[in-house]
């Protein structure tokens, strides 16, 4: 299905940033940060890091890729920060969050795909309450059933058009308690 992306179940992926900090167990298997290192990248990772931003040419890709979406006379799918978490909660990201949140509102043909480990901050960090606008579909990552615990709540709390869980495993030993472990 990619058109701009080799991920099966998008057709588009679109980073406002680069960069992110490990917040739980499955970030020691972040292919984000792995992907980084490998093209040169790998000062981006850590809580006091830089984040790479991007130009003015590449925040117009989305553009252009809703009007062939419309064009098309089809809905297309945007997975958004495989390179980051848009919700991370650092005040030098936040200009290049409002600037998603618009450019999110100005392409009503594309399902962006928010995906993040951090949905307890998803209320304070997103422009909107109450419904959302039709074309974002949130979701939570979680590598078992602790994590899964403590990040659905968050998730359900939002009124958005697709909530979606991506289960992100990771070896038992490593991330989970003998009672913790996916059922």
């Amino acid at each position: 299905m990619g058109v701009n992306s080799k991920i099966e179940w998008t057709h588009h992926t679109f980073n406002p940033w680069w960069g992110c900090v490990r917040i739980s167990p499955a970030c020691k298997h972040c292919y984000a940060e792995t992907w980084a290192k490998r093209v040169g990248m790998d000062d981006l990772w850590g809580k006091d890091a830089p984040r790479r931003f991007f130009t003015d040419a590449h925040w117009k890709e989305p553009l252009k890729w809703d009007r062939e979406a419309k064009a098309a006379g089809e809905r297309r799918r945007v997975f958004c920060a495989s390179m980051a978490d848009v919700f991370e909660d650092r005040e030098d990201l936040n200009a290049a969050r409002e600037r998603l949140w618009l450019l999110i509102e100005a392409t009503p043909n594309l399902d962006w795909l928010l995906l993040t480990k951090r949905i307890r901050h998803v209320r304070k960090l997103s422009p909107w309450r109450g419904k959302w606008p039709t074309n974002i579909w949130l979701g939570t990552s979680t590598e078992n059933q602790l994590w899964l615990n403590r990040r659905v709540e968050h998730l359900l709390e939002h009124d958005v058009a697709v909530r979606f869980v991506s289960a992100e495993l990771t070896c038992p030993q490593e991330s989970a308690t003998p009672n913790s472990r996916i059922r």
